[in-house]
């Protein structure tokens, strides 16, 4: 929660203006790091994924940038399965909500682990899903051919990467992701 002392920094309006500015770059830029890291990507496969240029990618991720269009965030929003608010707010929110910038903090969940986070334990074990990482990629396979990256990607994110290469929606290019290492690595 956000006290008095520290707002009173913000009555300065070239202190206010300047810190505004800088935070939602970098907030910006963060959260699209976290989000493709979330996912396991390299910035040419979230490109893919996104439907975007690599260095568009590489210049959403630059907290120096500061030309980001609310179309772009959508598109990346809607190809991530995540959602996007934007909205005014007063300094005291502003501030609460941008203080924890961990990458965890900055992934949100996909609408199909949300799902299955709702989903009644013995449904998900009745579908042979043992966890909500499996129920995202279940409902990921359901997705058309046209969006077969996207569905390379959950299983990318899920460590479902020989269920994906069974069912034959994912290229061995896309990038298997070791939580040991906590970054990307190519499938070979």
């Amino acid at each position: 929660m956000t006290d008095r002392n520290e707002l009173k920094h913000f009555a300065d309006k070239k202190y206010r203006d300047g810190y505004l500015q800088s935070r939602v770059r970098g907030y910006i830029a963060y959260q699209m790091q976290a989000l493709r890291e979330k996912f396991g990507l390299t910035q040419a496969a979230f490109a893919e994924l996104t439907g975007k240029k690599q260095s568009t990618i590489s210049r959403l991720e630059n907290r120096e940038y500061g030309k980001v269009s609310v179309q772009t965030l959508l598109d990346v929003a809607c190809a991530a399965d995540v959602a996007l608010v934007v909205k005014f707010v007063p300094y005291s929110d502003f501030l609460d909500q941008t203080r924890l910038m961990t990458p965890e903090a900055l992934q949100p969940d996909t609408i199909y682990e949300t799902l299955s986070k709702l989903e009644p334990s013995g449904a998900s074990q009745a579908r042979g899903h043992a966890s909500a990482r499996g129920q995202a990629f279940a409902h990921a396979l359901d997705l058309s051919e046209q969006q077969a990256p996207r569905a390379a990607a959950y299983a990318a994110v899920n460590d479902n990467l020989a269920v994906a290469r069974n069912a034959g929606v994912i290229a061995s290019r896309v990038p298997d992701y070791s939580y040991e290492q906590s970054r990307p690595r190519l499938v070979s």
